[in-house]
Formats: C-alpha cells, structure tokens, sequence
C-alpha cells in the first residue's frame, strides 16, 4: 500500500511553483486547493508537469468542463476549467485555461488522461470548445441537427411548448 505524503497547501504551492516556472500566469492557494492559470499553448506541457513531476504526482483527472463569465464579471469571458488530484499527496489542483470566446480553442488532454475524451465531448458540445486533436470530437446528448451551445449564456433557451406541446394544458 503506498504511504501518503499529505501536503499542506503552501508546500504543494512551493512544489508546483518550481516545477512549472514561468509556464503558469497565476498560481496560488484557495480554500486548500491550488489554483492555476495558463495558457492554452503551454496546457498539455502543464498537466504533464503536474503528473508526472516529483512530489507533486497529479496522476488522477476528475473533470474538465468550462465557465462562461461573459456576463458575470467586466473582462469575464470563456475558461476551460480541469482538475486533478494527488492520491499520493491528498492534494488537488484547478486548472484555468482562458480562451478565445470568439473561436474557443484548446488542446486535448486525451493522450495524458483517457478519461478526458467524454469530458472533452460534452464540454465542446455544450460551450463550442474546440479540443485540438481530441481524436473523435462528436457530441453526446443533443440531437446531430441541433444548433447552438446551451452552456453559454448567450444561449437562450426556448419555452417548452415551443419544442413540444404540454400535454397537460
């Protein structure tokens, strides 16, 4: 059985920080977890630094998704948002990755973690995100005719008796 090295906060802060350098535009602590930023360029080197480095060992993905705050904040706008957890150090990272909410771009994380791929799906499919590389990029809920991403605020969604009439009425 391995031995957990449960690491506070500002040690796995002290740890990442060495680890990524400059390839991080914010990092910091909130709320016991690390918070990090970065570009979409340097995403597949980041989450590949945090897995695989030493004492750092973020070796389980638990989601993916994205964050519309286009209309929540001033200069809000559209983030991928992944995190990933340290058995070995029962620690846990945030990973934002900021994109263009014109044309929402990012690179796969589906040659480091398997478990992207459906997150990767639903995440392009409600939020428009385009995964770069994802290597079967379809949706999983909505029909192959609909149109639109109902996760971005934008999107309005339409009354109900407009997609079909309540039986009820």
């Amino acid at each position: 059985m391995p031995v957990i090295e449960r690491l506070t906060a500002d040690a796995a802060l002290s740890r990442a920080q060495a680890a990524i350098g400059g390839r991080a535009q914010q990092l910091h602590v909130n709320l016991g977890h690390l918070e990090l930023w970065c570009r979409p360029a340097d995403l597949v080197d980041v989450v590949t630094t945090l897995r695989d480095a030493e004492g750092l060992a973020f070796r389980f993905f638990t989601f993916l998704s994205a964050i519309d705050r286009s209309e929540l904040e001033e200069g809000g706008g559209l983030e991928v948002l992944i995190h990933l957890y340290s058995p070995e150090h029962a620690a846990h990272v945030n990973i934002h990755v900021p994109v263009d909410a014109d044309n929402p771009r990012c690179p796969t994380i589906s040659g480091l973690f398997a478990g992207a791929l459906w997150h990767e799906r639903e995440c392009h499919e409600m939020f428009g995100v385009v995964f770069e590389g994802h290597p079967k990029l379809v949706g999983l809920y909505l029909p192959e005719d609909f149109q639109g991403h109902p996760g971005l605020r934008s999107f309005k969604l339409p009354s109900r008796n407009l997609i079909k009439e309540w039986p009820g009425a």
